[in-house]
C-alpha cells in the first residue's frame, strides 16, 4: 500500500481564490491510472481552503459560517480531483474528514474499516485537508492533509509514503537535499504565499516527529515515485 499526499500548491494557484490547476490534476489521475498501484490519496486545500481560513480567522475563532464555507470549498476541490480520476478509468472513493474524522485525546480518530472496505472493492480512497471537530477543545479545528497522511501511514503501517509538491524537494541552505534529518530543520527555507498549516519546515518536522519515512518531491515525478524510484528528498532519521 502507498499513501501519497498532493500538496495544495501543486493542484491550485494560491495567488487566486479557488483557482485549480486542471492540467496538473488531470496528469495526476493519468499517472495513477497508468501505474495501477494500491494507494490512498490525500490532497491539500490550497486556494480553495487557506484564504477562507484567513478570512474567517478560523485558527482563532469558531465561525460556523466560515467553517461551512471552508469545508464546502475543500469538497469542491476534492470533486475536481475525483472527476479527473473517473475520466482516466479509476474508481475514487471521496472521504471528507469534516464528517468522518475527529480529534480526541490529542489523537486523530477515524473509522479505518471505511477505508479498508472501500479498497477491497477496488476503490481509491481520496481524502483532503479539512476542518474537523476537536472533542478536547469542544470546537472545530483545521486538520491538514499532512497530518491526515502521516496518521494513515502510521495506522496502516505503510512502507511507502510520499508528499508531491510544486518544488523538487526540500532545500537546505538553498540547495536541494537528497536526505533531510532533524539536524537540518533550521536550515530549511520557508514557504511563499498563504499557508495556514505551516509550510515546508512544518511538514518536514511533522514527518520526522512521527517516525514515518517519506519522500518529498515534485508532482511531475509522481509516476516515478509510484514506480518505486528514488525521487526528491528522503525525510528520515534512520537511513
Amino acid at each position: 500500500m502507498i499513501v501519497v499526499k498532493i500538496g495544495g500548491s501543486a493542484i491550485t494557484d494560491k495567488s487566486a481564490f479557488r483557482k485549480p490547476k486542471l492540467e496538473v490534476i488531470d496528469g495526476i489521475a493519468r499517472d495513477i491510472a497508468e501505474v495501477k498501484k494500491r494507494i490512498i490519496l490525500v490532497h491539500g486545500a490550497g486556494s480553495f481552503g487557506h484564504p477562507l481560513v484567513v478570512k474567517y480567522k478560523l485558527k482563532e475563532v469558531e465561525d460556523l459560517k466560515g467553517i461551512a464555507e471552508a469545508h464546502l470549498s475543500c469538497k469542491d476541490l476534492n470533486m475536481l480531483v475525483c472527476r479527473a480520476m473517473v475520466k482516466w478509468g479509476l474508481k475514487p472513493y471521496p472521504i471528507h474528514p469534516f464528517s468522518n474524522f475527529r480529534v480526541e485525546g490529542g489523537k486523530i480518530v477515524f473509522d479505518k474499516t471505511l477505508i479498508l472496505n472501500s479498497m477491497k472493492k477496488d476503490f481509491i480512497p481520496v481524502l483532503h485537508g479539512d476542518i474537523v471537530f476537536n472533542s478536547d477543545l469542544n470546537r472545530f479545528v483545521i486538520l491538514s492533509g499532512d497530518d491526515i497522511t502521516i496518521e494513515l501511514a502510521k495506522v496502516f503501517r505503510v512502507g511507502k509514503v510520499g508528499f508531491a509538491t510544486d518544488v523538487d524537494g526540500v532545500y537546505v541552505d538553498g540547495k536541494l537535499a537528497d536526505v533531510v534529518t532533524s539536524k537540518d530543520l533550521e536550515k530549511i527555507g520557508s514557504s511563499v504565499g498563504i499557508d495556514v498549516t505551516g509550510g515546508m519546515r512544518s511538514k518536514v518536522e511533522k514527518i520526522l516527529r512521527s517516525g514515518v519515512k517519506a519522500r518529498i518531491f515534485n508532482v511531475s515525478r509522481l509516476k516515478d515515485f509510484l514506480m518505486c524510484k528514488d525521487v526528491g528528498t528522503l525525510i528520515s532519521e534512520i537511513l
